[in-house]
Parts: structure tokens; C-alpha cells; sequence
């Protein structure tokens, strides 16, 4: 089996990810299946000390510093996240290098038969994300990993990474995401996610709502979990977080002081932007706060490194200037009002045009109504290929009255050429939506960068002749 043949085979499972009656059916998930499955493969989830990351926002940030700080610690560390941007291989990955074709090709062909065998049971066909979960802990087993970070899929409770005996647990911000499935209200949503919390094990905790702080204090200490956290400041705490910029003045980073229990950091550095971003750091500290205090040793200056060093896409990056272009998964209302503030805090502009794709289970008005208070022209679209990708042209009737200015194009690349040609230097195009659309961005201007900014010209040529 080479790389293309194992990919589509995994491919040829149901991926919930992209299945279009999404909330129905990820009320089938339960943890059944993904544990047959791996006791056939020999258990590799138990041969791995796993960092264990649930929560609604900031998740893959939060799991990618962790990651990056254990490996610049001298720890071979494995990460496991979702989903990917541009390639599968992005989903598992060792000290910063994505698995290779010929590792993915390799432990497909080995878990191949388990994964043939448990369809065939009671149990039914498994899914995609759990082969992906099968494959990542065999991986990581195989290559005799010091540490796995690995970040839940979809809630905590039943989703197929919680088979894992975690030696720190973390709960990034709980959001009302995925209310079809997780339940309706902060509690409900805090009680899934608060299952990944084992007795004994440490929690590290980031800000929550007191209602979903309630439930998981609760289960911790049922639990005999020990939460460590570390003090976020408001948003406006300035003198805790400031900007750093390259020579054209575009925002790179953002350093801040960090003081915990033990440890007092100044001017930490990360490549990411926003106060969210500074929380997920934060967070990240309580994990390793948790993993000192369970006697594992990461030096002071493996944080200053990990930090920043780490490399985490398509969260408010910037990939292209005169025009700014900045790509951002940014996918509910909240993560969206965080889009925009973290927009007019880092950046100058004069108009900011936004192009949108947003899946079907999406809360479309409330996402609209934020966007039309910082957006002059929205450009909506649809990823290829995806059958949960709400049409383009019912995000523009739905959004018709919200203020800017709202025209569909399907095509993704043409909504950006589009945006090219009648965006000024001075003005900012976000990309955004869906991290679908983040992947698909990237490799429209990858592949096609000379033939986009030459289309963009022509346009901008015939505008002005007229």
C-alpha cells in the first residue's frame, strides 16, 4: 500500500467531519469501537504519556505550545490535532515534522485488519477520525514517544481519544459549539468535556464562564484532580501584552509576563496574535506547571524557546501585505467577535473585506450580525468537495440586510481574485469561516499566486478604463 491508496482507503470511512447530517450522526459515537479496535493493535494508547486537550476554542494552539515547549525540553513529543489545513499528514506529527507518506502508508497497511475485523463486529463500521486516532497513538508508540499531546475531536465524553489514561488533562475555553450534540447550555457542554478528567490526574484550567467553571470544579474534585491555573488579565491589559511588528510594521507576535506559582516569566514571545492567543499561553503554562509538579523536569528557557518557536497556521496570519491578507478558522459567533476585535487591535486599515465559507450547523445570522460591524464588503464562498459547506449564495441571502456589502462567488479562488482587484494597499482581506476554507486559501496561493495577482490586475485595469 503506497500513501495515495492509504489515504483513500481511511477516505472510504465515514468522516464526520464532513458528513452533512453532521449533529445526527455524531450522536452515534460512543467509545466502543475505538477500544476494540486498539486492544486488537495491542493497547499503543497505554505505552504513551498523553498531555489530554478538550475545550471550544483555542484547543490546537493551546496543544501545539505544549508541544513545542516539551520538544525544545529534549522530549521526543508526538502531537495529534484536527483537522488539517492542506494534508492529512499534518494530523500527526513528532517534534515539529508532520508524519511522512511512507510512515502513514506504513501503519495503515499494519491496522489495517484490526480495522477490517472491528467493522465487521456488533459494533459496525469505524469512522474516520477514529482510524486516525488508532493510527496516531500506534505511531507514536512506535516511535517510543516521551510524550503525546493529543487534542479531543469533538467534545470529551465519547469522543475516541478518551481512552487514554493521561498524565495531565487541560480544558481550554468552553463555548456554546456543537449545542445539537454537546447540549444547549454552558453546564451541559462543560459536563461532555469534563470527562476527560481522570482521577488523580492534575487539570490545567483556562478562564471559563461560571456556570461551565461550576461543573468542571466539580468533577475535579470528585475526582481528586488538582486544578492548576494560571491568572489571565482582561483584554485591555495592555501593559501586560504588546505587539511586535517586522519591518513593514505588520504585527508578528506579542510578548507578555506570565507569573505562576512557582515561576515568573517576562517577556514570553509568541508567533500568534490576540488576546485569546495570550490565554491559550497561559494555559499552556498550567500544563506544564502540571507536569513539574508531577516531577518532570522542562527547564525555564525550553518555554522561552517552545514558545517562540512554535508554528501553528491559519490563526490570524498574515500571508500576504499592501493588500493585508490574513487567514483565521475562526467558525462560530464568538470565535468571529474574537476575529474581528483581535483585526482592529493588531492591525491598520482603511476598508476590510472579508471572504466567508461556514459550514451548515453553524450559527449563520449570529456570525453575520458580528461581521457587519467591523466588515465593508463580504464575499461569500463555498470549499470544494464537502458536503456539510452551507451553498454560498444562501450565506448572501441570509446576510442581504446585515449592512456591508455581500456577494456570492462559489469559487474560493474567485472570490479572492475578486477581493484582490478591488482592494487597495491600504485595505485588509480576511479569509475566514471555516478552517476548510484557511487550507484551501493556502493552497490557492501557493499554487496559484502569480495567476492570481496577474487576473486581479487585468480587473483592476478594465475597472479603471471605465
Amino acid at each position: 500500500m503506497d500513501y495515495e491508496a492509504a489515504l483513500a482507503y481511511i477516505e472510504a470511512f465515514i468522516d464526520y467531519e464532513r458528513s452533512p447530517d453532521f449533529s445526527r450522526q455524531a450522536r452515534l459515537y460512543n467509545l466502543d469501537r475505538i477500544s476494540l479496535l486498539l486492544n486488537q493493535l495491542g493497547n499503543p494508547h497505554d505505552k504513551l504519556k498523553v498531555i489530554h486537550i478538550a475545550g471550544s476554542k483555542g484547543k490546537g494552539s493551546t496543544a501545539a505550545l505544549i508541544a513545542s515547549v516539551l520538544t525544545h525540553a529534549g522530549y521526543k513529543t508526538g502531537l495529534f490535532t484536527s483537522p488539517h489545513l492542506i494534508t492529512p499528514r499534518e494530523r500527526c506529527r513528532i517534534d515539529g515534522e508532520l508524519i511522512s507518506e511512507i510512515e502513514i502508508a506504513r501503519c495503515v497497511e499494519n491496522i489495517k485488519p484490526a480495522i477490517e475485523a472491528v467493522s465487521a463486529s456488533e459494533f459496525g463500521p469505524v469512522s474516520f477520525f477514529e482510524i486516525y486516532t488508532a493510527l496516531a497513538f500506534t505511531y507514536f508508540a512506535d516511535e517510543a514517544t516521551d510524550f503525546a499531546v493529543i487534542e479531543v475531536g469533538l467534545g470529551g465524553r465519547l469522543d475516541a481519544t478518551n481512552v487514554v489514561s493521561p498524565v495531565t488533562t487541560v480544558i481550554t475555553p468552553i463555548g456554546l459549539e456543537h449545542t445539537a450534540i454537546l447540549g444547549e447550555t454552558y453546564a451541559e457542554i462543560a459536563a461532555e468535556k469534563a470527562e476527560i478528567i481522570k482521577d488523580g490526574c492534575p487539570l490545567a484550567l483556562a478562564p471559563q464562564y461560571p456556570d461551565a467553571r461550576a461543573v468542571i470544579e466539580r468533577v475535579a474534585n470528585e475526582r481528586n484532580a488538582l486544578i492548576v491555573e494560571v491568572k489571565s488579565h482582561g483584554a485591555d491589559c495592555q501593559s501586560i501584552r504588546c505587539l511586535v511588528k517586522d519591518d513593514d510594521k505588520v504585527p508578528v507576535a506579542q510578548q507578555f509576563d506570565v507569573e505562576t506559582d512557582t515561576e515568573s516569566y517576562s517577556q514570553l514571545t509568541i508567533p500568534l496574535l490576540g488576546y485569546h492567543q495570550y490565554v491559550n499561553a497561559t494555559t499552556a503554562i498550567a500544563a506544564i506547571e502540571c507536569l513539574k509538579q508531577t516531577g518532570y523536569a522542562i527547564p525555564k528557557a525550553s518555554v522561552y524557546a517552545g514558545f517562540r518557536n512554535v508554528e501553528w497556521h491559519g490563526r490570524i496570519q498574515t500571508i500576504r501585505s499592501a493588500p493585508l491578507v490574513v487567514l483565521d478558522g475562526a467558525h462560530s459567533p464568538a470565535a468571529m467577535e474574537v476575529l474581528c476585535s483581535t483585526l482592529r487591535e493588531c492591525f491598520r486599515y482603511d476598508q476590510a473585506i472579508f471572504i466567508v465559507s461556514l459550514m451548515k450547523d453553524k450559527n449563520l445570522i449570529a456570525i453575520g450580525d458580528v461581521l457587519s460591524k467591523t466588515a465593508d464588503t463580504v464575499l461569500t464562498t463555498q470549499v470544494f468537495d464537502n458536503p456539510r459547506v452551507m451553498p454560498a449564495e444562501a450565506i448572501q441571502y441570509a446576510w442581504s440586510s446585515i449592512g456591508p456589502s455581500v456577494t456570492a462567488y462559489p469559487n474560493p479562488e474567485d472570490a479572492i481574485v475578486k477581493a484582490l482587484a478591488s482592494a487597495s494597499p491600504t485595505d485588509l482581506i480576511c479569509i475566514t469561516g471555516s478552517l476548510y476554507l484557511v487550507g484551501q486559501a493556502f493552497k490557492i496561493f501557493k499554487s496559484s499566486s502569480n495567476r492570481l495577482h496577474r487576473t486581479a490586475r487585468k480587473i483592476k485595469k478594465e475597472k479603471e478604463r471605465f
